[in-house]
Order: C-alpha cells, then sequence, then structure tokens
C-alpha cells in the first residue's frame, strides 16, 4: 500500500496529490509496488468489523450511546462530548481509510483478472460482488453515522476537496451495488479461499445470503422515510434472507495477537478498567428475570439476602457477597431492611423482590449511566467479553425477525399482523441461543414472563418489539442506538444535568473537515438541518 496516499486520505477531506513527484515518492524500495486483491480484501473486511466491534473511546462510543455501558474515571463520552477526543474524526478515518481504500484497492487489483482466460471467470465475479457487498454495508454505516457524506467524489486521488452526496441518494447507490452483487454470484462456485474470507470462509453463496439480508434491512430503515421504496426492497429479498443463527455476519476472531476482538483488547489487554455494566441495562435485564443476566455481567456486589436450599440448610450473613454459582438453583430469602418477618422467597439467579415498600435486591446492580462510578462498586461486564476470541457480528438472525415483527404490525405486504408474536418470539430465542441459552424450559418460562409476552409487555408494538431487539443487540453497540433511534422505545435515561433530548442522534461531521473540506461540509450541514449531534438523519422520521 502506498502509506502516503493513507495518511492524506485521513479525515474526511480524501485529500490527493497531483505533484508529478507523488509517484516517485511513493515508490516502495524495499515492498513490493502491488499487492494482491485478496491481500487487501482480507484486511478490508477485517478491518470493517473491527470498526463496528470495536469499544475504543476515541472510535466507536456506541455502546456508550446505547446505554449498554457506563464508564468509570473518564465519562465524557457517556455525555455525549465528541470534541475532546475527535471521535467522529477516527470513525470516519476507519472507514473511508482503513476499510473502503481497502476494499477499492482490492477490487482495482481483481477487475483485470476478468480479462484473463487463464483464471476462473465465475471466481473473479465472485471475488467483486464480495467486495462489493463489503463496500455497500460500510457506506451505509457512514450514512447511518453521519447523514449526508462524500461517495461520488470518495477516495478519487485527483479531487482535493470531495462534495458530499445526499444521505438518500447513498442508500440508494448501495441498493444498486447489493442488486449488482446478488446477480453477479455464481452459487457453488468460491470466492476467496477460506483462509482468505474471514467471514463466511469462501461461501459465496452465504456471501448472496448476507447481500439480500442487508438489502431486507435497507428496506426497514427506510419505512418511514420512503415506504413505497421500503416495500420493493422487502419483497425482492424477504424469500433469500438468514433462516438460522448459522446465516450471522459473523468474524471469527483469534485467541492470539494479531487478531484478536477488540474488545479484549480494551478490557483486558490496556489493563484498563474502564467500563462496567450500565444501570439502564443491568435493570431490564433484573426486572424481566432474563437468562441473559449472568453473560451480559459479572460480579454481583453485596445484597442483604440469605441462600437456602430446599427452604432449610445454610444461611448466610446479611450483605455478603455472592457470586452467580452461588446463588444458581438455590433460593434467595430476601431480609426485610426494616427488620420485620416480612420476606419473599424466589428461585435464583435474577431479581429477589418484596413489597412495592420494601427495598429491591437485584444480583446484578449496573454503574449510573453518564457518571464516573467506582469499578469495585458495581458489576463487571460478562465473562464472554473478556475473551479474546469472541466472535463479531455485523448483522444477525435475531435482528432479522424483529424487523419481521415489525413489519407485520405495519402491515406490509407479505407478512400478518397474527404472526408478529412469532416473530418476536422467533427473535427472542434466537437471541438466547447466540449466547449459549437453549434450554427449552429457560426459554419459555421466560418467553411467559409476563413483561416479555408480547400480550402483556407493556407499551406498543415499538416499545415491545423495540426494546427486546435493543437487548438482543447489546453486543452490537451501533445497532442498538440505531434500534432505539428509529423506533423511539422508552427506557434510555438521559445522563444528569441533561435530558433524554440531548441524546444523540448523530455523529457530528469531523472537526478537521472544516479545515480541509470547509466549504462541502458547510453544504452538507446546511443540507441535513445542522451539523449537531441531535439531527435526525433522513430515515429517523418519528
Amino acid at each position: 500500500m502506498k502509506k502516503i496516499i493513507l495518511s492524506l486520505l485521513v479525515a474526511g477531506s480524501l485529500v490527493s496529490c497531483s505533484d508529478n513527484k507523488f509517484e516517485e515518492i511513493n515508490t516502495p524500495v524495499k515492498n513490493p509496488a502491488e499487492v494482491p486483491g485478496y491481500a487487501l480484501f482480507t484486511n478490508g473486511a477485517r478491518e470493517m468489523f473491527d470498526m463496528m466491534v470495536n469499544t475504543s473511546v476515541n472510535q466507536n462510543p456506541f455502546r456508550l450511546y446505547s446505554q449498554y455501558w457506563a464508564q468509570t474515571t473518564y465519562p465524557e463520552e457517556s455525555q455525549y462530548q465528541m470534541v475532546p477526543r475527535q471521535i467522529p474524526d477516527s470513525y470516519w478515518a476507519n472507514g473511508y481509510v482503513n476499510v473502503l481504500n481497502n476494499l477499492t484497492q482490492a477490487k482495482k487489483v481483481t477487475e483485470p483478472l476478468l480479462e484473463d482466460v487463464s483464471v476462473n471467470q465465475e471466481e473473479i465475479k465472485n471475488q467483486l460482488a464480495v467486495i462489493d457487498i463489503c463496500i455497500a454495508y460500510t457506506y451505509l454505516s457512514l450514512v447511518d453515522a453521519f447523514g449526508n457524506i462524500p461517495y461520488t467524489d470518495a477516495l478519487n486521488i485527483d479531487i482535493l476537496t470531495p462534495k458530499y452526496d445526499d444521505a438518500a441518494s447513498v442508500y440508494d447507490a448501495m441498493i444498486e451495488v447489493l442488486n449488482g452483487s446478488i446477480a453477479n454470484i455464481t452459487d457453488g462456485t468460491a470466492a476467496f479461499s477460506a483462509v482468505q474470507d474471514p467471514i463466511y470462509r469462501g461461501d459465496a453463496t452465504a456471501w448472496k445470503t448476507f447481500a439480500y439480508t442487508l438489502k431486507f434491512k435497507v428496506g426497514v430503515m427506510l419505512l418511514d422515510a420512503d415506504p413505497a421504496k421500503a416495500a420493493t426492497l422487502i419483497s425482492e429479498s424477504k424469500d433469500h434472507i438468514f433462516t438460522s443463527n448459522a446465516d450471522n455476519a459473523s468474524i471469527e476472531y483469534s485467541s492470539t495477537s494479531p487478531s484478536t476482538n477488540p474488545v479484549w483488547e480494551a478490557l483486558v489487554q490496556s489493563g484498563r478498567k474502564d467500563y462496567i455494566i450500565a444501570n439502564t441495562v443491568a435493570n431490564k435485564l433484573n426486572d424481566l428475570n432474563d437468562p441473559r443476566l449472568f453473560v451480559f455481567a459479572q460480579d454481583p456486589i453485596a445484597f442483604p439476602f440469605r441462600t437456602e436450599e430446599d427452604g432449610a440448610g445454610e444461611t448466610v450473613k446479611k450483605d455478603s457477597v455472592f457470586s452467580a454459582d452461588d446463588v444458581v438453583g438455590k433460593v434467595l430469602v430476601y431480609e426485610a431492611v426494616d427488620g420485620s418477618d416480612s420476606v419473599v422467597y424466589k428461585k435464583a439467579p435474577f431479581t429477589v423482590t418484596v413489597e412495592e415498600e420494601k427495598k429491591g435486591v437485584s444480583l446484578i446492580e449496573g454503574g449510573v449511566y453518564g457518571t464516573a462510578n467506582s469499578y469495585s462498586s458495581f458489576s463487571h461486564i460478562g465473562k464472554a467479553f473478556y475473551e479474546p476470541d469472541l466472535p463479531g457480528i455485523i448483522l444477525s438472525y435475531s435482528e432479522i425477525e424483529f424487523f419481521k415483527a415489525e413489519l407485520a404490525e405495519r402491515g406490509v405486504a407479505g407478512y400478518s399482523a397474527a404472526d408478529a408474536e412469532m416473530y418476536y418470539n422467533n427473535g427472542i430465542t434466537a437471541s438466547l441461543a447466540e449466547w449459549g441459552i437453549t434450554d427449552a424450559t429457560v426459554v419459555a418460562d421466560y418467553l411467559a414472563h409476563p413483561q416479555v409476552a408480547y400480550a402483556t409487555a407493556e407499551g406498543d408494538w415499538k416499545q415491545k418489539i423495540g426494546s427486546q431487539l435493543w437487548l438482543a443487540l447489546y453486543n452490537r453497540g451501533f445497532e442498538g442506538w440505531t434500534s432505539w433511534r428509529r423506533l423511539d422505545f422508552e427506557g434510555f435515561v438521559a445522563p444528569p444535568g441533561l435530558s433524554l433530548s440531548d441524546i444523540p442522534t448523530r455523529f457530528i461531521y469531523p472537526i478537521q473537515e472544516g479545515t480541509l473540506n470547509g466549504a462541502n461540509k458547510s453544504s452538507a450541514a446546511s443540507a441535513i438541518g445542522g451539523d449537531e449531534k441531535t439531527t435526525k438523519l433522513f430515515w429517523d422520521k418519528n
């Protein structure tokens, strides 16, 4: 790769250099001048996942915006401060430089092989289709973060100040990219090799299914902005989308560097203790007796209860510290804080409750969202997230089932309102299975919980579907934030001193764009209604 080209592409100016000595300056002395297309694709695909999976406060604050995690020492990101760390700049650079530049270069290197009769032409077409699918996903993610973005002028070294394209037009362009990819993939023929493809291991048909599912999701995103177009996209895709967790767009991370999950790098390799589970999601999980509770969190703190087996046996002192292993399968006996004999028995794990006038007890206690919390005083992120090889997911079957429930409630052609509950239950069940929770009794009990069961859960369909979709997206902060932006369900809280109206609905444009591409940035800001973190994107109509 030409490192100087890459450095000039950082920030959104996507600048170029027309100096005649540019190629001479960038000609590598010791490294090969040409990089194979498959190597560029592999690197671009990994960067695409890292961009969405990582949890660095400098690049990806979305687990905070979605209120899954709270912070300890430095809560600025939970208070929606984007400027001090120039977070939008980093996300923008990740998308354009680390991902799109690699992928577009992979395409340029691969396209000439279509003229080489010695290679399998169907395989090359499959490779180009897979590259395009990743390009489409990345541009869609940039639009969903910022709104209007450079597209037609992007990554062109001859254009120093790229114009910004209308967000809806970028969506349209990506629909065409996905349609072209779907049409060009030949089933039964390989694309990249299993080693070169860290997502679907060379399975071109699986990539086609991903493309259809991404197109289906685009349709869902457009339901409020352009219902007719949304219905068309959904109709064209619905018979070819994910049907199980085996279809998930997931990358396999390694247990050893340099291919470990970026979340592990932030939680373990960094040696820092910056994150704990937020009370927003912890309280919800506790209230629902959610079986994902001890997957998403660990290390409960002291609670005033004792444990007994079969109503008798060992009594534990008040304020003892319990772990999940201590309480699973036992009966918890709450000792009322006023010293009375009032107690409530309930199977563990989850929440132990007493009468409304008594103090409730939770096995997991989240940190106060939007503030600096003591790491040792609150429950921690679940053990699974401390594993270096935890898979990263960018699109899942559970998400699609919740979308279907929404389509059923909206009366979109092909979906019946009578099936909304079925799709909703499918989404929950698939999410539980993602985390290894497959026991039929556990699943059935959860679906029957009065606050989970579709017939009795509180709120309208947006509230029911949205809140469960949000829980299912716990490890996908960007999409958890997007689900709230799009469906406006209740449950998010305002950080102290702020209001719900302060929660961002987009990233502001990169700070450096004001210097490097100021006129186009100003024009884009005006077009979307202002470069504010609370400006709503074109698909966010409610």
